[in-house]
């Protein structure tokens, strides 16, 4: 019980302080907030701001509110933790008869303040609210209270589900939680039956013991459920299926017909959020490991409902030609139409590599630059909604399932297709592009009349079936491309099919301009370079149009497609000073048009650094004032991060400034190799230097940017090791150390670029300069080789590393042979033949020279096992340099001399045609 008992006249001044909180005249806010913060030295200040809250005696409801947002604001200080017991205490034991409270606005803050309270206290520290809480929703006759009782709750699993699942002096919450949250699935109400169902599907994602023990129960329910009148409660079960989904497939698979007609007849739900979350288990069941003919004998019901939600709902329609009838390319775009940028880190792993796709925007929720949005003021046609989850479904399915997919959507859309209704051609359209990743070999028959049919829909009337045709077609881009390139019967397909794109990247409607010039890229990305050369002045002359007519936010996907086209032409742009005079003049306007501070030159800058790096010594006259630009930014964001770290007052940098203007000096250091040296200490000096602002990037706490930073310490060693990084060496190493060593899921980009940078150094080092390093480095980089929560590109610079440590260090990594060599061989075996692969062998020859025991030395079976496994690395490496072939033939003859008669042993695990090459190529 708590006897805290308030000074009335104090009560009112903070009232009055709240009221000024929320007044429209900023003066008035500001001295508020003043006021508000004097008022916090007082030890009972958080008492105070509950007794407001909970005033139900005629305070204004705003006043209350503001109240609650500052009490939680308040518990989630660090100061809070100094406070009196006595005031925690009072906390803890009032703050619920909120929930009961007759506002709605009320209830709702007092369940953040909860969930708050939760969050700092703990199932330890407030143990007791979990079941005041779950007795609160089961009373009867207070409806309001039960509804702010289990939206508390719903909030706690939210947040604190895992903590929930632990166990505590042997109870666990959890335990007693999901039954007594099964019982409330019976409520009358239909907002505690939906939370309820949400509150176990929290449990059910992170597949705890007390609701999977219990799955039989949860699906009975939830199949009693399914025809509940409330929609919330219908997209709850829909949520649930798609979590039972991936729980537990095994368990849903009795039940699947049904669910999946349930499903199919809630897709058509007048609810959006239902039929939404519907949609949502189909596509989930695309991508499950269920028995492929369960699925496979529900496509004819499946896809034409797909194909049915593919299509804009009156509403959209609405939207959608009012949005059209002013988009008008000349009219600038306003802030509201530009989606928040995230700068897009660079990432040196140069073992496997794989360019972003440009053209899922239809199909996939996401909000990036190259999203191909359906809006030009910010409504919610460019969100993830039912259209594009239609979409993804079907694209998944026609990668799975591509022949029966076909045979079902092609009839339908070759009907539709020729509707005199637009919205019906536009959907017919999006499906035909939806299937073709899947279903293009299978479609090449069709292509040859439907690539025509496309080119002359880019000519209809409605901007949105010319946005979305020059998006399908950029699907099939690799198909028209292969057959110009490769000289296919329908290769003179090619020129107009991309001349048709062009004009529609100048189109006079941004919708139209930005889905063109996308799908421009996918061409561009597509072409051999026989193909590419004959545009490379027509496109050059295409994109100075582009500049002067494109606005803000389509110079962002055009910023990107001429990334893609220096990266296929930029030989050929080197060579022709014509062509440069032509590409970098409109960039470099752009270039000077923004200030340093404004998030339109993140994306510029981007693309800067993919021309600097792709011309080369031809970019050298812009070098100079680009590079200091770059690191004055890089200087400018460092240096406020680091203030704002003392001081709350001080604005944190966009951390996308230091990641985007490291990849702009990596841009630079890439295409001067050595010569970018003169640059760089051009600008150093005692109060900046590259490489101080490199070991303080390598310490942010934002991956992005650690991982643009370890990039560009990748090229700095490839190029100016001796003379930029060498001196920083021993800090270097330690950083490098410490994020491998703290690596974790998220980080794995960032541990992939540390993990390539310190192969680039440690095959310049000399035997001398890298042993220090080595001990640390060995214990890990090897369990490394088979981390389970790391990407497998990880993995192979891990191997590639290992090896090119050998070039200088292989006396020292030799006894270590048999601990690496069959993960690093199988790692290994198929990476592409690169400049990479053949120096990380070239070491892998020195290490194993060495001494052969030490491949047996420790276990003997395991390391004939290794070497079987480098005979066979061996024979897959189809083009070794001369350098690396005599090493293979000196140690393979080596090694048959050393085994002896074991020696057969070990190629006999060869197969007959491994031995024979093995014979013919090594004469071993």
């Amino acid at each position: 019980m708590s006897y805290w008992t308030p000074d009335p006249q104090a009560v009112e001044q903070l009232q009055l302080i709240l009221n000024g909180t929320v007044s429209g005249s900023q003066s008035i806010i500001a001295e508020a907030t003043e006021a508000l913060t004097q008022a916090r030295q007082q030890p009972d200040f958080e008492n105070y701001l509950l007794h407001i809250l909970l005033s139900n005696n005629g305070t204004d409801s705003q006043i209350r509110a503001s109240a609650g947002l500052t009490l939680k604001n308040s518990i989630m200080l660090k100061e809070f933790a100094e406070k009196p017991d006595s005031v925690k205490h009072h906390i803890l034991n009032e703050i619920l008869k909120g929930l009961v409270d007759s506002d709605s606005l009320v209830r709702n803050i007092t369940g953040n303040v909860v969930t708050s309270l939760f969050s700092l206290f703990g199932v330890k520290g407030w143990p007791q609210v979990l079941v005041q809480l779950l007795d609160l929703a089961s009373s009867e006759g207070q409806e309001k209270a039960q509804e702010g009782a289990i939206n508390a709750l719903a909030k706690i699993c939210e947040d604190s589900s895992v903590d929930l699942d632990k166990s505590y002096n042997g109870e666990t919450p959890s335990e007693f939680i999901v039954p007594r949250l099964l019982q409330l699935m019976n409520s009358p109400i239909p907002r505690v039956r939906a939370k309820s169902v949400t509150c176990i599907n929290l449990f059910l994602l992170i597949k705890s013991s007390a609701i999977m023990s219990r799955l039989d129960e949860y699906m009975q329910k939830l199949f009693v459920l399914a025809t509940d009148q409330d929609g919330s409660v219908r997209r709850s079960i829909c949520t649930a299926f798609v979590d039972i989904l991936d729980a537990d497939q095994i368990k849903l698979q009795p039940h699947l017909d049904g669910v999946i007609n349930y499903c199919l007849h809630s897709v058509n739900d007048q609810d959006e959020e239902v039929a939404l979350e519907a949609c949502e288990f189909l596509l989930g069941l695309s991508t499950s490991l269920l028995d492929e003919s369960l699925l496979v004998k529900k496509l004819p019901q499946i896809i034409p409902t797909l194909l049915s939600k593919m299509a804009y709902s009156e509403l959209d329609i609405f939207l959608i030609e009012n949005q059209d009838a002013k988009d008008d390319a000349t009219e600038a775009d306003r802030d509201e139409d530009i989606k928040p940028q995230m700068a897009k880190s660079k990432n040196s792993n140069r073992a496997t590599s794989s360019k972003k796709e440009r053209d899922t925007s239809q199909l996939e929720d996401n909000n990036d630059s190259e999203d191909d949005s359906d809006d030009d003021d910010g409504s919610d046609l460019s969100e993830w909604n039912l259209r594009k989850c239609a979409a993804a479904t079907l694209d998944v399915l026609a990668t799975n399932f591509p022949q029966e997919v076909l045979d079902i959507v092609f009839p339908i859309v070759r009907e539709r297709i020729m509707s005199p209704e637009w919205p019906v051609v536009e959907a017919s359209l999006l499906a035909l592009g939806a299937i073709a990743d899947g279903c293009i070999d299978l479609a090449k028959p069709q292509l040859p009349e439907l690539i025509p049919f496309f080119v002359e829909k880019l000519k209809a009337p409605q901007p949105r079936v010319r946005q979305i045709t020059c998006w399908t077609l950029g699907r099939y881009a690799q198909w028209v491309c292969t057959e110009a390139g490769s000289g296919g019967r329908y290769g003179a397909y090619f020129l107009p099919t991309f001349q048709a794109i062009m004009t529609c990247a100048l189109d006079n409607k941004k919708v139209v301009q930005e889905s063109a010039c996308s799908s421009l890229a996918n061409f561009v990305e597509a072409t051999d370079q026989s193909m590419i050369t004959p545009l490379v002045e027509p496109l050059l002359y295409h994109f100075q149009q582009c500049f002067k007519t494109y606005q803000r936010k389509n110079l962002i996907i055009l910023y990107d497609a001429v990334q893609t086209f220096v990266e296929k032409a930029g030989e050929m742009i080197q060579a022709n000073e014509g062509y440069i005079s032509l590409l970098l003049p409109p960039l470099i306007e752009k270039w000077q048009q923004f200030s340093d501070d404004d998030q339109d030159l993140w994306p510029l800058l981007e693309c800067m650094s993919t021309v600097a790096a792709s011309l080369g010594e031809s970019f050298a006259q812009y070098a100079v004032p680009v590079y200091e630009r770059a690191i004055n930014i890089l200087q400018t964001c460092v240096e406020q991060d680091q203030r704002c770290q003392t001081s709350e007052l001080i604005t944190p940098p966009e951390k996308d400034f230091i990641v985007t203007s490291i990849d702009l000096i990596d841009g630079l250091v890439q295409g001067l190799t050595t010569h970018s040296a003169e640059l760089i200490k051009q600008f150093n000096s005692n109060e900046r230097n590259l490489m101080h602002l490199l070991l303080i990037c390598f310490e942010d706490s934002f991956d992005d940017v650690r991982q643009s930073a370890f990039a560009l310490l990748g090229d700095l060693s490839i190029f100016l090791l001796n003379d930029i990084v060498k001196p920083y060496l021993h800090q270097v190493m330690i950083c490098i150390d410490n994020e491998i060593k703290h690596r974790n899921y998220n980080s794995n980009a960032v541990c992939n670029n540390a993990t390539w940078a310190l192969g680039e150094i440690s095959m310049r080092l000399s035997k001398e300069e890298i042993t220090p390093y080595l001990p640390s480095f060995v214990s890990l980089l090897i369990p490394l080789l088979e981390a389970s929560d790391m990407q497998s590109t990880v993995l192979e610079n891990a191997a590639i590393t290992i090896g090119r440590m050998g070039i200088s260090s292989n006396e020292a990594l030799a006894p270590y042979a048999n601990d690496f060599i069959n993960q690093w061989c199988k790692l290994m075996l198929y990476l592409e033949e690169n400049e990479e692969k053949e120096t990380s062998f070239i070491g892998m020859c020195r290490i194993l020279s060495v001494d052969p025991r030490n491949l047996v030395i420790s276990n003997r079976q395991a390391g004939l096992a290794g070497l079987t496994n480098f005979l066979r690395c061996v024979l897959y490496y189809e083009s070794p340099s001369e350098e690396l072939y005599r090493m293979f033939f000196t140690l393979l003859n080596g090694f048959s001399a050393y085994f002896g008669s074991e020696w057969n042993v070990i190629v006999s695990a060869l197969d007959q045609q491994e031995r024979d090459l093995l014979q013919a190529r090594y004469n071993v």
